[in-house]
């Protein structure tokens, strides 16, 4: 079935009109055919799903053929925004959905700005792209107008020329009556780790975006006008005021994020001996990348949709340029960190003293933009060997310019030197680039050099796949930093803190952070009351962060509440459990959503509609064959200890991890596979596709441990149900080809034309083995 009658098919099952206030289109674009077409989620569906992340996912799950390439055109590419985007405080976001090329998982990332707000406004809730005509094209939305405009011209721009571009070519403003999703040469030329640029620094960066989208021919989607206000009650305006005052009341709101941003982060990571560094072989760098030394730089914040918070700080390196917002914020602020508090009084007084990145002052359009957050401090800073600030700053720039993933990018360096330092690499397989740690001038060029597919910039285009296509001998996966294909995506080293360990191992996209990270786990406060830290995790857990007791409650607790927030359309940074217990929580979040739809929802209930999210991720990836031994680390944290710090010795010991994981999947009710169980997985089943066969085994196979396989995409016969059987468990597929099972639909044994009977939506097939007699 092709993706046009898969579309067809879901279609029918959906809603020609609104069914609830606020509740935006799903708008369906073939860009082959330049045909387009509208309908609505059914409230179920919403109610089990929500929006953004999770109606993405449903919309993903019926859509998908798991057997087609990635990059294929018939593999659509989703976008949606939450079901509270644009009229809830700090929620802004939206999420990118397909299947990753970049990884062995589903594609998914989050991003703000201005994009995913005028999406909702304009009246779409989410947009579905497939097929690829054989023009490069600009997508053109204006509420319900939809026009394919001629991107021919536009090819080969990256972010800040195309940007300029549209503005003069359309008479408009960025953030002010248009917003825009694109993508940079990078994501034309399909680099795998490419993204989608949502902004001048935002990025929908995870899982190789830029380069899917590129695969579609498609250059950019335009949102055109100003979007109009939606009415909301006096009520929903006052709770809204209230959600404001408690994000902005948050200390680490107060002090730190509207301060300086995310790079905040970089000290205590450093002072705990965690900070991932030349590609995790240590774990400490310099103090020139705290915070406080990027002040003299720090113009001012901006921030995204009508976010109080504006945490985006921004650079600017320029003669003239002015600094010191911010400066000396952190100064004599400990927190609740458990780390060397007298590290609060360390200021640095750094001076404004950068004349161009060759100190011949020369300045070009790289020494001033948005930025940096701290997974570019992490990654471009002692992943790779910088120390100097201003040279982070100038790589952040250009990052943001070509459209490149910071984290996927910066990794794939990181490994690439440390192949070249361990010699498995050299001067001829690099077209004789230095791959030294700290080599400025050489990361620079192999930036350009990434974007454009260059010489060995086409390897880093590789990303972690860059063993499977022949760049690398496979002795480099030893040293490559990722799980289920995807480079991890902060700087943090886990080998410490055992939650975070695991929530890099189970997250579905790969080695995410941002899926389930339990940052509060370096919290003194909360480890010391645990009373406190009982309650907020709904389970027992370890006051010492290098225990493994209860940490799977934890991380349970933070994947449902995050992705609950990814499908409201929450920011990460204001959202409860991600960086402080006092930030707005899923019970808020469902009052809002009952004032804005109608719909009576608990926070219980956003807790299960998040696990509900989950359980349809990794249904997902486990049709593309991802199991529970891919729910892993590298091999780096299991081998080699810690060797500074006040953790010294400390790594990760595999038999209690997997003992840690599968505690997990019980509590989130997963098989020993990371497979919903049965039970689960056929509830899921009958709201994601309308259709839910339970087969029993004569006994459990490799990937079916309960001797049960639930099928959930519609079959009409035997035969085609054996072929759903073969494709779901291709390492039982000799037990599965086994004809001597006999076969019962609804208890009735299938006697004769076996392939031809009918199976109906709902049964219960047991296949047996036959028992001779005389």
């Amino acid at each position: 079935m092709d993706i046009r009658a898969r579309v067809d098919r879901l279609v029918e099952r959906m809603q020609e009109q609104p069914q609830y206030p606020t509740q935006g289109a799903v708008l369906f674009v073939d860009l082959e055919r330049r045909e387009s077409r509208r309908a609505y989620l059914p409230v179920e569906v919403v109610k089990t799903f929500l929006g953004g992340r999770g109606g993405n996912m449903f919309l993903l799950y019926n859509l998908l053929d798991a057997g087609l390439d990635p990059l294929d055109p018939g593999v659509p590419l989703i976008f949606g925004a939450g079901i509270l985007t644009a009229n809830m405080p700090s929620a802004t976001r939206g999420n990118v959905t397909s299947r990753s090329p970049e990884s062995r998982a589903i594609l998914d990332s989050n991003a703000g700005d201005y994009f995913p707000a005028f999406l909702k406004r304009h009246g779409y809730d989410h947009l579905v792209l497939y097929g690829r005509n054989s023009q490069w094209t600009l997508l053109k939305i204006d509420r319900d107008q939809v026009d394919f405009v001629d991107a021919t011209r536009y090819r080969g721009m990256n972010n800040i020329a195309f940007t300029a571009a549209i503005e003069c070519d359309f008479a408009c403003t960025e953030q002010k009556d248009m917003a825009m999703a694109r993508i940079s040469s990078a994501g034309e030329n399909r680099v795998l780790c490419s993204g989608i640029m949502a902004g001048q620094k935002s990025i929908w960066a995870r899982g190789g975006g830029g380069a899917k989208m590129g695969s579609l021919n498609l250059k950019a989607i335009l949102l055109l006008g100003k979007p109009p206000e939606f009415d909301l009650t006096a009520d929903y305006k006052r709770q809204n005021r209230e959600i404001g005052k408690k994000i902005l009341s948050a200390s680490v709101v107060q002090n730190a994020l509207k301060k300086v941003g995310t790079p905040f982060l970089y000290k205590p990571s450093r002072v705990l001996g965690a900070m991932g560094t030349k590609n995790n072989q240590e774990t400490t760098w310099h103090d020139s990348l705290d915070a406080d030394n990027f002040d003299p730089y720090r113009p001012n914040m901006s921030g995204c949709y009508k976010c109080p918070v504006c945490c985006r700080a921004n650079n600017d390196m320029l003669p003239g340029g002015k600094g010191g917002w911010g400066a000396s914020a952190l100064t004599g602020i400990a927190g609740n960190a458990s780390y060397d508090k007298d590290q609060s009084t360390l200021e640095h007084h750094k001076q404004r003293t950068y004349n161009g990145i060759n100190n011949d002052g020369v300045f070009d359009q790289y020494d001033k933009g948005e930025g940096p957050e701290y997974i570019i401090v992490g990654k471009f800073g002692p992943n790779i060997g910088i120390k100097e600030p201003e040279q982070v700053l100038r790589l952040n720039n250009i990052i943001n310019d070509l459209a490149l993933d910071a984290s996927s990018c910066g990794s794939a360096i990181a490994w690439a030197m440390e192949l070249y330092q361990r010699g498995i690499i050299d001067q001829e397989d690099t077209g004789g680039l230095e791959l030294t740690w700290g080599n400025y001038p050489v990361i620079e060029q192999l930036l350009f050099m990434t974007a454009k597919r260059e010489g060995f910039g086409d390897t880093i285009a590789c990303s972690s796949r860059a063993v499977e296509q022949g760049r690398y001998p496979a002795e480099a996966l030893d040293y490559c930093m990722a799980s289920k294909g995807l480079f991890q995506s902060d700087p943090h080293d886990a080998r410490i803190l055992k939650a975070f360990a695991l929530g890099l191992a189970v997250a579905t996209r790969g080695m995410d952070h941002l899926r389930n990270r339990a940052t509060l786990e370096i919290n003194a406060r909360i480890n010391d009351d645990a009373a406190f830290k009982t309650a907020l995790y709904g389970g027992v857990v370890a006051p010492q962060p290098t225990s493994y007791e209860g940490k799977e409650y934890a991380v349970r607790r933070c994947e449902n509440t995050f992705a609950a927030g990814d499908a409201v359309g929450m920011c990460r940074f204001n959202t409860k459990l991600f960086n402080s217990p006092s930030t707005p929580d899923l019970e808020l979040f469902a009052g809002q959503i009952r004032g804005l739809t109608g719909m009576t929802l608990s926070g219980d209930d956003l807790d299960e509609i998040g696990r509900n999210i989950i359980g349809l991720e990794r249904m997902l990836n486990f049709s593309f064959g991802l199991r529970a031994q891919d729910d892993t680390l590298p091999r780096r944290w299991f081998e080699e200890p810690i060797t500074v710090g006040p953790f010294k010795g400390e790594k990760v010991d595999r038999e209690r991890f997997e003992e840690l994981k599968q505690r997990f999947y019980r509590l989130t009710g997963l098989n020993s596979e990371g497979l919903p169980a049965p039970d689960w997985h056929a509830k899921l089943s009958r709201v994601a596709t309308g259709f839910c066969v339970q087969v029993k085994l004569p006994q459990p196979l490799p990937g079916a441990p309960e001797g049960v396989v639930i099928i959930d995409q519609p079959v009409s016969d035997l035969g085609q149900l054996r072929a759903e059987l073969q494709r779901r468990l291709p390492e039982a597929a000799e037990q599965l080809q086994d004809r001597s099972w006999n076969i019962a639909i609804n208890g009735n044994m299938v006697l004769s034309d076996e392939d031809q009977a009918p199976v109906p939506d709902g049964s219960e097939v047991t296949l047996l083995p036959i028992i001779a007699g005389g």
